[in-house]
């Protein structure tokens, strides 16, 4: 079954959308698109610096952070749908938990007491990978990865898809690893791979993981609010590829240095960069397998590795 966003208006137009998270990496290259694709976007930033450099004029913004209850109801109020993509990976589990959990928690209640029909979560494939490797759109085992990050993401989960039970037009959206053009800038997993092709990466654990563009993973994240069914995941995928084939593809796109790849299972030293440090997580598990079937009913058509990092290279070489 395929969900359609029934539109009060009768047409497609002129929705109200609010977003978390528009200043980070991610959260830049939806609101990008959202505004190119014609819906009047509301933000809500905590920094004002942030805001006035990277937001477009055309965008409405709400200045609070997650944890200010009134700032996040001014910001839901009078919207159509909410596409929560504002997050943390920090390595303590109280900051993650706070960001992660109580964030969302704050966000779904306002967006519930407002009326809001659409809610779009952000989570992560880390949050559903189980210990045989697969990323599920419906999980059949618990999630393998109990790292801050992943743990807080999968709670959050389940915050999300109990609103949904409730009655709240919510899905969850499970993107693979992020990287690629972005308005922010050479953020998440770009910075690994610009540091790893200047020789400043010693090494990485070369396991199999799945990558995705930003600009594939906010299109997915638009189709999830459009045609999504209430209550389920997306996973958004283009391709899956180990470390050291993505990261041995941009150094010789850019003239770098490949960096050296570990087999899998082995540790990287204590100072390893935080997305390097992803590459040791999943190189405890099986290579990862992609159950994406949901996502690419609704219209998801990314780009595999070769063009996605060749796209990446050129826009990271023009900055």
């Amino acid at each position: 079954m395929i969900y359609r966003w029934p539109s009060t208006s009768g047409c497609d137009d002129g929705r109200v959308l609010m977003v978390t998270g528009a200043t980070g990496y991610l959260g830049s290259a939806l609101l990008e698109l959202a505004v190119r694709e014609g819906h009047e976007v509301r933000v809500l930033v905590r920094d004002a610096t942030k805001a006035a450099d990277l937001l477009p004029a055309e965008v409405d913004v709400v200045m609070g952070d997650l944890a200010d209850a009134e700032a996040v109801r001014r910001a839901v109020r009078g919207c159509d749908g909410v596409l929560h993509v504002a997050g943390s990976v920090e390595s303590s589990l109280e900051r993650a938990r706070i960001a992660n959990i109580e964030g969302t928690r704050s966000v779904l209640a306002a967006a519930v007491d407002a009326g809001v029909r659409r809610f779009v979560y952000t989570s992560s494939s880390a949050a559903v990978i189980d210990a045989t490797g697969l990323v599920a759109e419906t999980p059949s085992a618990p999630p393998a990865l109990t790292d801050p990050y992943s743990a807080t993401k999968a709670a959050a989960e389940e915050l999300v898809l109990a609103a949904a039970a409730d009655g709240l037009g919510a899905v969850v959206v499970n993107p693979v690893s992020i990287y690629g053009p972005s308005p922010l800038g050479p953020f998440s997993y770009n910075s690994l791979f610009l540091a790893a092709a200047r020789g400043e990466v010693p090494a990485v654990v070369d396991a199999a993981v799945g990558w995705v563009l930003a600009e594939d993973a906010a299109a997915g994240h638009l189709l999830a609010l459009e045609h999504g069914e209430p209550g389920r995941r997306y996973v958004l995928c283009g391709e899956i590829a180990t470390f050291g084939r993505v990261l041995h593809s941009f150094a010789d796109h850019v003239g770098g240095r490949r960096v050296q790849v570990l087999p899998p299972g082995s540790s990287l030293g204590e100072d390893a960069d935080t997305f390097a440090r992803r590459s040791e997580v999943y190189g405890h598990l099986p290579p990862v397998r992609v159950d994406d079937a949901g996502a690419r009913a609704l219209g998801f058509s990314p780009l595999g590795v070769d063009d996605g990092v060749a796209r990446t290279a050129a826009w990271a070489a023009g900055r």
